[in-house]
């Protein structure tokens, strides 16, 4: 793997097919990802020192920069620390269970192939934990974020997809789960087989059927056709949005990893607004809110400290 390669998938400027190579080449051989650490940590100090050498220079033209790279060296530190735990622990035998966990990095999306061969795209700032082999009765993963799966069919061994709320059931089935951590939003989507939604504490299940899709709504699951399947190009990069702007804003604030506050005496406020386009994620959320700047005449900041966009 070429180091420049590397360098712009630190950066999020890869592509799809680009993300995929570098994901594939870190799961093939353990000594990868110990060169994939070394150079990441070559690469998030030089930035860091570059930075505030220019900060001296040109204080005034650092903001931007500021919150850029400020992501750049959280995205490398997690994606260091959350990409695999197999053999953390010499001790550990073959009967026992080892997950390997991968963090997709915000801005990115990945794809992976399981032990089973059903495929899995993960979307931006996602946690995917998943065994080397299905060996028990089942085949149980666990999601932080959002994920779509395309399940290989095993009549006697379920898909289980295990969220910090609810689990999702299936066998062989196309479907999309949404499940932040830091989102009150939990949605699945099945667009074909059929899947069953629990939620762990309580003794709910909801069973879908293609083309359905399941919403939390006033703390209640409630089933709704799918509207628009536009929405699963993120799989492919693209971010489709048909929905109010401050939806838009709040699934931003999720897919950046970033907080954005509006004002009370925005327009964006003031004249509720609906935005129906797709972005490509790669071109990064600078160029998302400048796009949408001009469409609706909003000003926004940004407190590259707090991590903040301010909408005036």
């Amino acid at each position: 793997m070429k180091d420049e390669l590397l360098l712009l998938f630190f950066q999020g400027k890869t592509t799809n097919e680009q993300s995929r190579l570098i994901t594939e080449w870190l799961a093939s051989d353990k000594e990868n990802l110990k060169y994939y650490q070394k150079l990441c940590q070559i690469f998030t100090i030089s930035f860091w020192s570059e930075e505030r050498s220019e900060q001296n220079i040109e204080k005034a033209a650092t903001t931007n920069k500021l919150y850029i790279i400020k992501n750049i060296a959280r995205i490398a530190a997690i994606f260091l620390i959350g990409f695999f735990l197999n053999n953390l622990i010499d001790y550990y035998t073959d009967k026992e269970e080892i997950l390997q966990e991968l963090y997709v990095p915000i801005g990115q999306n990945a794809q992976l192939t399981l032990a089973d061969g059903t495929r899995v795209f993960i979307n931006a700032g996602s946690t995917l934990s998943f065994p080397n082999n299905f060996n028990t009765s089942e085949r149980k993963v666990h999601l932080s974020g959002e994920a779509y799966f395309e399940v290989k069919s095993d009549k006697d061994k379920p898909f289980v997809v295990s969220t910090s709320q609810y689990n999702i059931t299936a066998l062989g089935t196309t479907f999309n789960v949404y499940a932040y951590p830091n989102s009150k939003q939990f949605e699945a989507s099945l667009l074909s087989g059929s899947i069953k939604v629990e939620n762990c504490n309580l003794e709910e299940a909801i069973y879908l059927k293609p083309d359905q899709r399941v919403v939390l709504s006033d703390n209640q699951l409630k089933v709704c056709p799918i509207q628009n399947k536009n929405y699963f190009l993120w799989c492919n990069g693209i971010l489709y949005f048909d929905e109010p702007l401050m939806s838009v804003f709040n699934k931003l604030e999720t897919y950046f990893d970033v907080t954005i506050e509006v004002a009370k005496e925005s327009s964006v406020i003031t004249t509720p607004q609906r935005f129906v386009g797709k972005f490509r994620m790669r071109d990064g959320l600078q160029h998302i809110l400048s796009v949408l700047q001009v469409m609706y005449s909003f000003a926004y900041e940004l407190d590259d400290e707090s991590n903040t966009i301010f909408i005036k």
